[in-house]
């Protein structure tokens, strides 16, 4: 018994089915998707090639200019004529002038007269000038030989009195220190002095209306004799808390003054005042 067998058309080996054919099959092969499927190898192909050859120019191009740039050599130039340049002079430096000689002092003919004293004794005593020895001299405490003069009515040159020293005392900058030997404080001390504002601060209804709480910085100047003055306010919180603070400094009693070598001095200090609401 033969085998079944199946015999196919002569060309069907002849032509080689590919993907394309068999999912095209029955359908319009002429335009649309079928025809870009069979040339999207060839087209690809050929972009390739395309991009590769601009980019070879490209490269090629800017070699030939890097090339041609380097040929290109600046041959400008200056040709300086060192004999023609024009030699500068040397400005002339004055020379300084030399000082005058001092000018001799013409010495006066003096002629010695002397008040008379009344001594016990004598020793070499000088006879008392003549009018003649007055001419053409001046009167003068000792007798030297000089330069005639018309003008005998010029005082003898008298001695320098010795210099009077006075001892000027310096007055004290009135400046107050902000850094001392020894601080200013409140008779007591701290705890004493917020004793103080405590028992005599009055919280402001304006404050206790709006709950404000907080410091109210002052700074004052504590006098050598442990007075209080110049109370301004640094920092404050408004709603009369600063007025009602500086108020009540000004009330303090006087401090122990701060020393600076041994001496009052007046101190700038600095305190805040506290005010908070009772819970």
């Amino acid at each position: 018994m033969k085998p079944h067998t199946r015999e196919l058309p002569a060309n069907a080996m002849s032509t080689q089915t590919t993907l394309d054919d068999i999912v095209f099959e029955h359908r319009n092969k002429d335009y649309g998707a079928y025809q870009l499927r069979t040339t999207y190898s060839a087209n690809l192909n050929r972009a390739f090639w395309i991009g590769v050859g601009c980019f070879l120019l490209m490269l090629l191009t800017n070699f030939l200019f890097a090339r041609k740039n380097d040929k290109v050599v600046d041959n400008k130039g200056v040709i300086i004529d060192l004999q023609k340049i024009p030699d500068e002079k040397t400005p002339e430096i004055e020379k300084p002038k030399e000082p005058e000689p001092p000018k001799e002092v013409e010495q006066v003919k003096t002629v010695a007269f002397l008040a008379p004293e009344v001594v016990e004794e004598t020793e070499n005593e000088l006879p008392p000038p003549v009018q003649q020895d007055f001419e053409g001299a001046i009167i003068s405490n000792k007798t030297q030989e000089g330069t005639e003069s018309e003008n005998i009515a010029e005082t003898p040159p008298a001695e320098t009195p010795p210099a009077i020293t006075k001892t000027v005392e310096i007055e004290e900058n009135n400046l107050p220190f902000t850094s001392v030997e020894e601080s200013p404080s409140f008779v007591g001390g701290v705890n004493e002095m917020y004793k103080f504002l405590g028992k005599n601060l009055k919280y402001p209804s304006a404050a206790q209306r709006a709950n404000i709480q907080g410091k109210v910085f002052l700074k004052f100047i504590v006098e050598k004799d442990g007075s209080i003055t110049g109370v301004e306010t640094l920092k404050g919180i408004g709603f009369g808390c600063d007025e009602e603070a500086s108020r009540v400094v000004k009330l303090m009693p006087k401090w122990i003054a701060g020393r600076q070598n041994g001496r009052n001095v007046r101190v700038l200090y600095t305190i805040p005042v506290f005010f908070k609401l009772d819970d």
